[in-house]
């Protein structure tokens, strides 16, 4: 019976750490992501969900991200950010422009509205800024 459970304890450590290794692929950025009033301060005067800014990503063939944020009010308008990378840490990615650190996507506590609770998981950071060009980029949130 011991060595049953010693064999069962090193299969869950083993199946665990394979999950850790998944999570490392930089596809995983991609898709849609949400945010709230408590993620990103910016949006906590709007109180309809179907009107907080949203984010798209994809990956592009040459392995880089476009990023697409949607913004609601006070009229629907988009804003793009293309050849983004992503580089892996520990936890998660660091997300460049260029050669301009500009995110992270990695664990962090947040308090979810809709579950009315804090919770851990995945969340996107992107700040960047291009003054000369009239370019502002900036996104907090979690995937859908």
């Amino acid at each position: 019976m011991k060595k049953l459970s010693i064999f069962l304890f090193s299969l869950c450590i083993f199946w665990s750490c394979n999950k850790d290794e998944i999570s490392q692929d930089p596809n995983v950025l991609e898709g849609m992501y949400r945010t709230n009033a408590f993620l990103d301060p910016l949006c906590i005067a709007i109180t309809d969900d179907n009107q907080l800014p949203s984010l798209q990503i994809t990956k592009k063939s040459d392995g880089t991200f476009n990023l697409l944020r949607t913004n609601y009010i006070p009229q629907k308008s988009t804003q793009k950010l293309e050849g983004v990378t992503a580089q892996t840490i520990t936890k998660g990615f660091e997300l460049y422009y260029g050669q301009t650190k500009i995110g992270s996507y990695q664990d962090d506590r947040w308090y979810d509205d809709k579950k009315d609770k804090e919770v851990t998981s995945k969340v996107l950071s992107v700040s960047y800024s291009e003054p000369t060009k009239g370019l502002y980029f900036s996104y907090f949130g979690v995937k859908k």
